[in-house]
């Protein structure tokens, strides 16, 4: 259950979207609060030098005041209180560190291209690769609206009982119909293979949401799972990862083409072993 939401801005056009897109998405399940945070790391004192308590102080204010007016420009939504804090740091740990505290986490994206590693940019990707929680990535396209159809990205993993089980706890929210997705990138006959994938969906003859298995066809995972998102009204994909360094070779640059998501759909990671 999401009770507590977590939301990181940088003062960026795609940090405000994500913090309308966390507002409208808490309302829409009952949170009514949220703590929105901006890590600051001063970038003025020379490495080896000793750090000075006055001039840190003078950016620390003026970060505190650039933090309040990003927020007083932006109308809250009605439904939702901020509490905001400045922190010290480097922003990729400390959201890291700060995500155990948190039942979720929501981060703005940066970019304009379809690979995941550029939309989501360095910050976003490793704040996803090593939270204590599950990781919403908002795009700045993204408007949110209560999620009917769901894009459940599929793979031995994915299709694991526990994280099945994390899906339906998370679609408990919204009842939405999940669409299981498998991008098959070659020809032949694998069919037992993907039955044996897709056997833990049927150990429950009554399952508790609605949901449908669709195997696509793709030259590549990125092929397959983009031209499934444009053509039909998903608003949410679902990710798995498992471990650092499953999520490390899946942005590794020979990896990254395979794994591409329509830039305008929000990304939620699960992580099996955070």
């Amino acid at each position: 259950m999401i009770k507590n939401v977590l939301v990181s801005i940088d003062f960026s056009k795609g940090s405000a979207a994500a913090l309308r897109y966390a507002e409208a998405f808490c309302a829409s399940i009952g949170i009514r609060d949220i703590h929105v945070i901006h890590v600051f790391t001063p970038q003025t004192v020379a490495a080896g030098e000793a750090l000075s308590a006055a001039p840190v102080g003078e950016l620390m204010d003026a970060r505190e005041d650039a933090l309040g007016e990003f927020l007083k420009m932006r109308t809250p939504h009605p439904e939702v209180r901020r509490r905001s804090e400045l922190m010290l740091g480097f922003p990729a740990d400390k959201i890291v560190d700060e995500s155990k505290r948190y039942d979720l986490v929501i981060l703005g994206a940066t970019g304009d291209s379809d690979v995941l590693e550029s939309v989501f940019g360095s910050i976003s990707s490793e704040v996803a690769q090593k939270a204590h929680c599950p990781v919403l990535l908002v795009p700045q396209g993204a408007r949110f609206d209560d999620y009917r159809h769901i894009l459940y990205a599929s793979n031995s993993l994915s299709l694991s009982r526990k994280a099945v089980l994390k899906l339906m706890d998370f679609n408990d929210l919204f009842r939405a119909r999940i669409h299981f997705v498998h991008v098959n990138q070659d020809d032949g006959d694998n069919r037992r293979e993907r039955e044996k994938l897709f056997a833990p969906l049927f150990n429950n003859p009554d399952p508790e949401f609605a949901f449908e298995i669709v195997e696509v066809t793709g030259d590549t995972v990125r092929e397959g799972l983009v031209n499934y998102l444009r053509a039909n009204p998903v608003h949410l994909a679902v990710m798995v990862t498992e471990h650092r360094g499953f999520w490390e070779n899946l942005f590794h640059k020979s990896a990254t083409k395979q794994m591409v998501l329509h830039p305008e759909v929000p990304v939620l990671v699960f992580h099996l072993n955070a």
